[in-house]
């Protein structure tokens, strides 16, 4: 499975990076070659072999083309290579960027660049010291990675940087955006190890040396790669002493071997926890994620046009039932795009929550009745009050939402029609926004921007939604500069978006990193490093 970086919502091909020395702007610009590395990965079958009782924690990943973080473009292999590497910066479990090698920086007053202070205390496990000039030569790779590579897509936010300080350094953005940090969640490569290599394929790319808390020990092509902790490790020598690296196929031969005990861990998503609900020796640690379920109004539907139809719709989704009997608890139940466990989110907006007498009410008061008594509403001129819902068929917990809602939605007299179809017709008929409503998913991006979905000429705005003061509204929190006004600004956002109710929130997924119980400490895995804190983790025998 290939991964990128989600920063926005698509992520534009750049060619190049402007690099500065001196002064306060970027004074020159160097555009490099974007080069890209091509190599198709090579099906494995082989069994893994772990002794009972060894002081090895097994994981996992899949056939790596690379062991350079900056060329890499496979997401399980980025998994472990954050455990050899680290980032500038981080993400926490709410989204917030936290310390990573940079301990704290200062945005300019107009958001277009960031002066970052480094921790002099880290080295390379080599043993010489990382520094700024580390950090920019990280840009300049990137700069030259293919499309496909994990963090190529810096590039959209990025357009330079300024060393002013051994441990210091200024990066220069596109342009003014509140997520433009996000940005900088890219893991830091050693300039004096990697300075001879040019492209992806060197033989260096294989030989991994970072400042994480493992180090490469040996690596067996299409096998496994062994870890080991790095003594250099600034935050002190991880507990657990050896990793091995299993190499598979994927997440099905991941699962199989995780079942047959031959791997300590699997990712995979929460809902299928239930194969090892009763399993004591397996725990759970599920992880927000930014899987965002929702229902779509078709504005071109003169029904949809009124606020309070959109809201009868609202009213009579049973968020709470769905979490517990369709997610099995695993999702956060959602009220707007932004999740429940997001820093930004605003919990003071309206919710929604299931009330079909409210939405009986509405219904009365919009002039719909049974005229006829035949079960269903109709409008003073006699029409009956008739939607689809349109849904892909191969999404068993979207099927298992549409088929709840129906049922809530004809018990109000409403005649509603399931619209299943397949993928490919059902991808179509979103786009030419064929539908009355449709239920969706996104996945969000860690730098959020909705005016692709709510924006007059948005890239997703299948809905066909026109609001020229939701526009401003998320202007505003995308140029927002620093946490509090950016706070700010999506408090407004989000309440206008409850209020006008574009979409029906449902949830965000939650995906889960299983364990068996050898592995015991604080585990607190994020959507962005399942692994995070492995460090301080502890491996029973």
């Amino acid at each position: 499975m290939r991964k990128k970086i989600l920063l926005g919502l698509l992520f534009m091909l750049s060619m190049g990076i402007t690099s500065a020395c001196g002064g306060n702007a970027p004074t020159e610009e160097v555009v490099l070659e974007e080069l890209e590395v091509v190599e198709e990965a090579v099906a494995i079958e082989k069994t893994i072999q772990v002794a009972d009782g060894d002081d090895i924690f097994h994981i996992s990943m899949g056939v790596p083309t690379t062991l350079n973080p900056l060329w890499n473009e496979e997401e399980s292999v980025d998994r472990i290579l954050r455990l050899i590497y680290q980032p500038l910066v981080q993400l926490d479990a709410s989204g917030k960027v936290v310390e990573g090698i940079a301990t704290n920086w200062t945005h300019s007053s107009d958001g277009t660049y960031i002066s970052l202070d480094l921790r002099s205390d880290i080295v390379w496990e080599n043993g010489s010291s990382l520094t700024a000039y580390d950090v920019a030569y990280s840009l300049d790779t990137i700069a030259l990675t293919g499309e496909n590579s994990v963090y190529h897509s810096v590039l959209d936010y990025v357009s330079g940087y300024n060393v002013t300080g051994n441990n210091s350094i200024n990066i220069y953005f596109h342009e003014s955006f509140s997520g433009n940090i996000v940005a900088l969640q890219f893991p830091i490569i050693s300039k004096s190890y990697y300075g001879g290599s040019v492209s992806g394929d060197d033989a260096i790319q294989m030989k991994p040396m970072g400042s994480g808390p493992y180090m490469m020990e040996s690596y067996t092509t299409a096998s496994s790669m062994e870890l080991v902790a790095n003594p250099y490790y600034a935050d002190g020598p991880a507990h657990i002493s050896k990793i091995s690296v299993n190499i598979t196929n994927g997440n099905k031969t991941d699962v199989y071997a995780f079942d047959q005990g031959m791997l300590d861990a699997v990712v995979m998503e929460a809902i299928g926890t239930g194969r090892y609900a009763k399993d004591e020796d397996i725990h759970i640690h599920s992880y927000a994620t930014r899987k965002y379920d929702f229902a779509g109004f078709q504005f071109g539907n003169v029904l949809f046009q009124d606020k309070d139809m959109r809201k009868v719709f609202a009213y009579t989704l049973p968020r709470d039932y769905i979490k517990e009997s369709i997610y099995l608890q695993y999702a956060d139940i959602a009220y707007t795009p932004v999740s429940s466990t997001s820093w930004l989110y605003e919990e003071n907006t309206m919710n929604y929550a299931y009330d079909k007498q409210m939405a009986a009410t509405l219904l009365k008061n919009l002039g719909w009745s049974d005229l006829d008594g035949n079960g269903t509403l109709e409008d003073a001129e006699g029409n009956p009050l008739e939607i689809s819902i349109l849904v892909n068929e191969e999404n068993a917990t979207r099927m298992q939402i549409a088929k709840k809602w129906v049922e809530e939605l004809q018990l109000l007299g409403i005649a509603v029609t399931l619209d299943a179809q397949p993928f490919d017709v059902y991808s179509k008929r979103v786009e030419t926004g064929t539908f009355d409503i449709f239920l969706g998913g996104w996945e969000m991006s860690a730098a959020m921007d909705l005016y692709d979905f709510f924006g007059t000429e948005g890239q997703y705005n299948y809905i066909g939604y026109v609001d020229l003061e939701m526009e401003a509204l998320i202007a505003e929190a995308n140029v927002a500069v620093g946490e509090g006004a950016t706070l700010l600004a999506y408090s407004d956002l989000q309440k206008k978006i409850a209020e006008e109710l574009p979409y029906i929130s449902i949830a965000y997924r939650q995906d889960a990193l299983f364990l068996t119980n050898r592995i015991s400490g604080s585990v607190n895995p994020v959507v962005d490093d399942v692994y995070t804190g492995v460090a301080n983790w502890v491996l029973a025998p």
